[in-house]
């Protein structure tokens, strides 16, 4: 028996084209790696190929050694010889054979994150910054931006807008100069490094495309106009290029991916004969008919009809919850029934379009039991400006009887006096926590009135002071969700996050908005003290470290994943497709958005869900409605589960897993004139439950706030 035996007729086809260009647009569940495979086995064992003339570029590591996997069982030592790397790995192949022509030694040094820290570190010093307000990670983010935008300091500096972005190519500038004066290369250079190479030196460019006859580029879909440019200089006269991917699974085109690469294959290499594989053989009926249909509403794509010959008798569910908190209710009761039906944790999974979806399912997934871990993630709580945003709530609480001294303060003060920054040192640190235990107080105290300081530090450390104690007086005034807002208003954290652009950690401060709102609407006697406490409890329980546990993830971090029961959740418009993509990037985001969903969706083998929810949302500002992707998907494949009729038996279900649900009666009514403590007099324009939107005098403009607050009252006038 031979390895083309084992295939389909269309995977036949793919693996035995030996005379062209390839292009296999490889479905979802479609068995491209198989194919891959076997087409490298065949070249090797019926075409009488070396196995050193054969190359398999991937991206990832784990892709890497599946490949090598699989081939060692079909061909033993022969594998050995067949050059399968990442594109990374090739190009550190490439550099150290001959770096020297473009200015190297062949002994470069590879910098990995960690070496690019201590990089920064003195450059930190040098410039007198602090590390807490620019983040370490997030310049090295920025940096990689630049470099995959082919962008040298000085053209960055011509498009920084703000005084931190300028400040942060300053830092770029002086990242290069060091890096360049130890000759070492980080993963970005890797790349522009070995074009560089192929680009300005054509014997080492002749090299390597004698040593090939076959290369194969897989997840195709991905690649970005660095890495289609390295592909193409290693293509020589005599060799062919097999590429295999799924347009309707480029999702990465945030980070350089080009759909147009693979849908434009055949214009760049000629002869190229395409085949497409369509038996999917990961979902049933349902799963891939809803699919297609949803993924055929895009124009810029490959036609390709995937069917699959597993039948599957269940549809796909969409339920619909009355409230956000109704929603993970429901889904940790069906994926409960799905354990109890003998489905192992670890083969269900929760897809969310982004990290602060997590929130509200960590917080049943702790309270019922059910194991859980963030996939290529952290837990919500954990998050850093989560932290910092409960530290200043911590520095608003009344003393505990057993902490009279207020101590406990300090911690919170420690983690937040230069967040953002506030030109207050370490060493500076370090004397007032000295006077603090002299005189047996707590830091805060000192800071009202340090010793022994400049008169420049003294008045910083004051300002401080004076901004935790405007803090304090607005507690009361204010109803908790609305004096997180004013905390992080009041002490420049918004203005830090929006001036570095760092709109994924802004979403995460909204949703625990929400947090504080769903504690009030299920504890109206909620304060900010219980609410501290009940979140440190939260918090404190050892993390579920089970090998069977359900996968919290997002859509992104789901490709190339697969498991029996998928949840999509949170399937709302503005969320799903994702409000923000669409405002920059128009159609062409859309399309991007509905490929997303088409992942998400085929990730299931027998069992998809589909929830939303109808509850108010702190991240779009207004109610939420359902996706507009679910009239795309076909109303024969589904069943409807949840109605806002049935909003009696989710109270009942919220309070069987042990969650309390309390509801206070609203007050007000439309066109009713209140007075709220700190805003003034308004008019009533809308109640939603028990959110209610006020139109107030300048500057507050229009609001939702909780109407149950003592902080608003009807107006008697």
């Amino acid at each position: 028996m031979t390895i083309l035996s084992t295939l389909n007729d269309k995977q036949r086809e793919a693996a035995s084209i030996t005379d062209s260009h390839v292009r296999i647009i490889a479905g979802a569940g479609s068995g491209k790696t198989r194919v891959l495979m076997a087409r490298i086995v065949y070249l090797i064992q019926e075409c009488g190929v070396y196995p050193n003339r054969i190359m398999a570029i991937t991206f990832t590591n784990k892709a890497t050694n599946e490949m090598k996997e699989r081939l060692t069982a079909s061909l033993g030592k022969e594998a050995l010889a067949v050059r399968i790397s990442t594109i990374h790995s090739l190009c550190v192949r490439i550099l150290r054979e001959d770096a020297r022509s473009i200015g190297y030694p062949t002994s470069f040094t590879i910098l990995d994150t960690d070496d690019q820290k201590q990089l920064l570190r003195p450059i930190y010093k040098e410039m007198d910054l602090d590390s807490k307000e620019f983040n370490l990670s997030h310049v090295l983010g920025m940096i990689s931006g630049y470099k995959s935008e082919k962008l040298s300091p000085k053209q960055a500096m011509d498009y920084a807008m703000t005084d931190q972005q300028e400040t942060i190519v300053k830092i770029y500038s002086q990242y290069e100069k060091k890096r360049l004066e130890i000759k070492a290369m980080d993963f970005d250079d890797l790349l522009i490094e070995a074009l560089r190479l192929l680009e300005t030196d054509p014997k080492v460019k002749e090299k390597w495309q004698n040593r090939l006859d076959y290369i194969h580029v897989d997840e195709f879909q991905d690649v970005d106009p660095i890495q289609y440019a390295i592909v193409r200089h290693l293509v020589g006269p005599h060799a062919f290029l097999c590429v295999v991917g799924d347009p309707d699974q480029t999702i990465y085109t945030w980070r350089g991916a080009s759909v147009d690469i693979i849908l434009h294959f055949d214009r760049d290499f000629q002869p190229c004969k395409s085949v497409i594989l369509n038996q999917n053989y990961r979902s049933t009926k349902p799963i891939l008919d809803a699919s297609n249909a949803l993924i055929q509403n895009n124009r810029d794509r490959i036609k390709k009809d995937l069917f699959t010959e597993i039948p599957g008798n269940d549809k796909i569910i969409l339920h619909i919850a009355t409230e956000d908190s109704d929603e993970p209710v429901y889904i940790a009761r069906k994926i409960h029934e799905r354990h109890q039906q003998g489905i192992a944790y670890k083969d269900m999974a929760v897809l969310y379009r982004s990290n602060y979806s997590s929130r509200a399912f960590e917080r049943v997934f702790k309270s019922v039991r059910i194991p859980y871990k963030i996939y290529g993630g952290i837990r919500f709580y954990e998050r850093q400006e989560i932290k910092d945003a409960l530290a200043y709530l911590k520095l608003c609480t009344f003393p505990e009887p057993e902490d009279p001294k207020q101590l406990s303060f300090d911690l919170a003060i420690l983690r937040i006096i230069n967040q953002p920054r506030r030109g207050i040192g370490q060493k500076t640190i370090e004397k007032l926590r000295d006077q603090a235990q002299s005189l047996g107080v707590n830091l805060l105290t000192v800071l009202k009135d340090p010793q022994d300081l400049s008169s420049g530090l003294k008045k910083k450390c004051q300002d401080f002071y004076a901004l935790i104690y405007d803090l304090q007086q607005h507690r009361d005034t204010l109803s908790l969700e609305d004096f997180l807002e004013y905390v992080i208003e009041k002490s420049g954290y918004r203005q830090m996050l929006e001036e570095n652009h760092e709109t994924e950690r802004l979403d995460n401060l909204k949703e625990l908005k929400s947090d504080i709102a769903q504690s009030l609407k299920e504890d109206p006697a909620m304060t900010l003290e219980s609410y501290l406490q009940e979140v440190s409890l939260f918090t404190s329980k050892a993390s579920d470290e089970a090998l069977d546990c359900v996968s919290f993830m997002t859509v992104h971090a789901s490709k190339g994943l697969e498991f029996d029961t998928v949840f999509i959740v949170n399937f709302n418009e503005g969320i799903f497709p994702s409000s923000r993509s669409l405002n920059e990037g128009g159609n062409k985001a859309l399309e991007e958005e509905r490929r997303l969903c088409y992942v998400a969706m085929t990730r299931a083998k027998t069992h998809l869900t589909i929830s939303w929810n109808t509850g108010f949302s702190y991240m779009l500002d207004t109610f939420k409605t359902k996706s507009r992707f679910m009239m795309e998907i076909p109303a024969e494949e589904c069943f409807m589960e949840g109605q806002k009729n049935h909003e009696k038996k989710e109270e009942r279900q919220i309070q069987s897993i042990g969650i309390p649900s309390r509801k206070k009666k609203v007050e007000f009514k439309v066109k009713d004139r209140v007075e709220h403590k700190v805003f003034g007099p308004g008019i009533v324009l809308k109640i939603e439950r028990e959110v209610a939107t006020i139109a107030f005098k300048h500057p507050y403009g229009i609001k939702q706030l909780n109407a149950t607050h003592p902080s608003l009252k009807k107006s008697k006038s």
